[in-house]
């Protein structure tokens, strides 16, 4: 179990972190404001610290999200905490919410720089086991007590309405983030949330807001929990786990706490974070204490020994389910949108071409020796135009 002094960020060690990372563009640090999870909080933007990150770069983007419950209610809310670069405003004020009477909110923080790592006032935030040993693009905010209301509110599985998973198009339970066919080497990272851009300024992503804005930009994380929310399940006739919006009266948002809730009613086997998950390496090698704090900032069941999160069953499940998955909901994903066209033509080579990056990411074709059971075709500018599903073979070594 990680002990409170070992994962709470010391100011004087982010300074020092501070300085350590100026040669590295991807290293972010976002500060946090006061009273964070208040409503007073949720409304004041954090800061992207000057020096190696820009919120106007795609790159080095920094995204906050929080899952707000109502423990006299037994309901959700969604709420996106603004992000600024430092020295500059808001487009517009970001909405400041109305939080029921003892709600309980946590934050979960996404990057789509390398990593991020917080600052100012984070007694009750786990960025890794400190400023200098950070998960990288994943930071929480009394996600663990989160989770534990919620839990403790929904003791006998009736109180607290988590949707079942329902069927897609062909009758097969509805995926989660903890489905082999849909985690990747890191799964579980990176949140929903999206901004408004108009020049080097932001806003919350609102009607009232995208009006006044014209021709402004929509921000969004590059995240496994929007993979799945807005792009896998619509195409595969899924509902994810939505919550209404603080932001606005008649909008329901999803969020990576509602996944993460959602996902515990997934079958076996169940995806949970490996031991060689990059985020949860310390200096490069395998750490059980890194590895339970972001379990539990995902809600995930804790490992009392690495052995219980073996990369090669992980990876064993991943060559077993996610192939064979992928291929029966292929003609759903090839009409589907690519969440990164400079990557993929459509859905279907997006996950083919992360499976194959995943699965030398994870070290699966050193652990199990080998290959990966998905290939693709690229074009000239390295965009993934085609999909092989392969059997996997092993690696013949002399």
């Amino acid at each position: 179990m990680v002990k409170l002094s070992l994962i709470l960020l010391s100011l004087s060690a982010t300074l020092l972190a501070v300085t350590e990372a100026k040669t590295d563009p991807g290293a972010c640090f976002l500060h946090v404001p006061k009273d964070p999870l208040s409503a007073k909080g949720l409304a004041t933007p954090y800061i992207l610290k000057k020096g190696n990150c820009d919120q106007t770069n795609p790159d080095q983007q920094v995204f906050v999200e929080a899952t707000v419950f109502d423990p006299k209610t037994k309901t959700f809310a969604v709420y996106h905490p603004l992000v600024i670069n430092e020295g500059t405003k808001p487009a517009i004020a970001p909405v400041v919410p109305k939080l029921p009477k003892g709600a309980v909110v946590g934050l979960w923080f996404g990057a789509n720089s390398n990593s991020v790592t917080l600052t100012g006032n984070i007694e009750n935030c786990v960025n890794g086991l400190s400023s200098t040993n950070v998960f990288g693009q994943v930071a929480f905010c009394n996600a663990e007590h989160f989770f534990k209301v919620v839990h403790a509110a929904d003791k006998y599985g009736k109180a607290v309405v988590i949707p079942q998973l329902g069927t897609d198009v062909h009758g097969k339970a509805c995926p989660t983030t903890r489905h082999f066919g849909i985690i990747d080497q890191d799964q579980s990272d990176n949140v929903i949330t999206t901004y408004l851009q108009k020049g080097n300024r932001f806003a919350q992503n609102t009607k009232h807001n995208r009006k006044k804005l014209k021709k402004a930009v929509v921000l969004s994380n590059g995240s496994d929990n929007a993979l799945l929310a807005d792009f896998v399940d619509p195409v595969i006739g899924c509902k994810p786990f939505k919550a209404r919006s603080l932001m606005e009266d008649g909008v329901v948002l999803g969020s990576m706490a509602l996944n993460e809730l959602q996902a515990t009613r997934q079958g076996a086997p169940v995806a949970l974070i490996p031991a060689a998950d990059p985020m949860v390496l310390s200096n490069g090698k395998p750490c059980i204490r890194k590895l339970n704090a972001y379990r539990k900032g995902v809600d995930q069941k804790l490992a009392h020994h690495l052995s219980e999160a073996s990369t090669k069953a992980y990876c064993t499940n991943f060559d077993k389910i996610a192939p064979a998955y992928i291929k029966s909901i292929s003609a759903q994903l090839q009409k589907g949108a690519s969440p990164t066209p400079d990557a993929a033509n459509n859905l279907l080579t997006f996950m083919g071409q992360r499976y194959a990056a995943s699965w030398t990411n994870l070290g699966c074709d050193k652990v199990l020796k080998k290959t990966s059971a998905i290939t693709v075709t690229t074009n000239e500018k390295g965009v993934a135009t085609k999909v092989h599903f392969n059997q996997s073979m092993r690696i013949h070594r002399s």
